[in-house]
């Protein structure tokens, strides 16, 4: 799943709070694992370390290394590791930052 929270203004603003509710999902009864990548200020977001950085024209070695890694799709260390699924259904809540994507990827053992 595919999340965003898109403003035309490039402003701080107010989180949205998501809550997915998920029908159709196999098996009937069962934990699924989630990973939550996000791209935000904070997450997988070379352009924001960079102004981080004081935007160098001309990055260093350590600050070269630095950007590529901060460009690297990133999880969300306070998501939770599983879903549950009932019935073929799970629900999920997602605080989602303004001017932030989130991919969330539900897995079966």
């Amino acid at each position: 799943m595919l999340l965003w929270h898109y403003h035309d203004d490039d402003v701080p603003g107010p989180d949205a709070q998501v809550q997915l509710a998920l029908a159709h999902l196999p098996p009937a009864n069962a934990t699924a694992k989630l990973t939550h990548y996000r791209i935000d200020q904070m997450h997988s977001n070379a352009f924001a370390e960079w102004q981080r950085l004081g935007s160098p024209h001309e990055p260093n070695d350590a600050q070269y290394a630095q950007l590529l890694k901060a460009g690297q799709l990133a999880t969300v260390a306070d998501a939770p590791p599983t879903v549950q699924i009932a019935d073929n259904a799970a629900a999920l809540t997602v605080t989602l930052p303004r001017q932030a994507v989130s991919l969330l990827v539900l897995e079966w053992p």
